[in-house]
C-alpha cells in the first residue's frame, strides 16, 4: 500500500483490513482464543461494511466507497446509521494504512467470546442483522436462518 491512506475505496478493502488486525489491536485487551480474520467485506449503497475478527476486538468496519452510508464525522465521534431494522452507533478512527473508518464494536470485553466459532456466528449474525446478503447465510457448513433484532441484541448481551 502507498505512504498516503486511501481517502475512498475503489476496490475490495479485505485484503488491507486483515494485514492491519494486528496494528488496529495494539494496546486493547486481548483474546488468545481469537486471531485475525476478515469473515465478509461487502459493497453497500456504494460503501464498504466489513465484518471483522482479532485478538482484540469483533467488530464492523465501514469504509468509504464513495456511496451514501459514509458520514464524515471527527474522530472519536459517534454517528447513528439505520442498517436493516436497527440503529448502528459507528465511532470514527484513523489508521495510517486504511485512511479513515467508523466501526461498530460487536462486543465487549472481548473475553467473553468463548472462540472463533462463536465469533464467526456474532459476526455473521450482525451481517444479517444490517440486511446484508441472501435471507440464508452460510456460517461454515451451517446454514443459519436470518436473527432478528431481538435475536441479535440477545447474542450481544452474551445469552442465546
Amino acid at each position: 500500500m502507498s505512504d498516503k491512506a486511501p481517502t475512498s475505496w475503489q476496490f475490495d478493502p479485505a485484503s488491507a483490513l486483515a494485514r492491519r488486525c494486528a496494528a488496529l489491536s495494539e494496546g486493547l485487551p486481548v483474546n488468545p482464543a481469537l486471531t485475525a480474520e476478515v469473515c465478509w467485506c461487502v459493497q453497500e449503497r456504494g460503501d464498504w461494511l466489513a465484518g471483522v475478527i482479532a485478538p482484540g476486538f469483533v467488530r464492523i468496519f465501514l469504509l468509504p466507497g464513495g456511496g451514501d452510508l459514509w458520514g464524515d464525522i471527527p474522530l472519536g465521534q459517534q454517528r447513528y446509521l439505520a442498517l436493516g431494522n436497527m440503529d448502528w452507533r459507528f465511532v470514527a478512527a484513523h489508521d495510517p494504512e486504511l485512511g479513515d473508518y467508523q466501526c461498530v464494536e460487536l462486543v465487549q470485553p472481548i473475553s467473553q467470546v468463548l472462540g472463533m466459532a462463536a465469533a464467526r456466528l456474532l459476526v455473521g449474525d450482525a451481517r444479517l442483522a444490517l440486511g446484508l446478503g441472501a435471507h440464508v447465510a452460510v456460517v461454515g457448513d451451517e446454514p443459519r436462518q436470518p436473527v432478528s433484532r431481538r435475536g441479535f441484541l440477545r447474542a450481544l448481551s452474551g445469552r442465546r
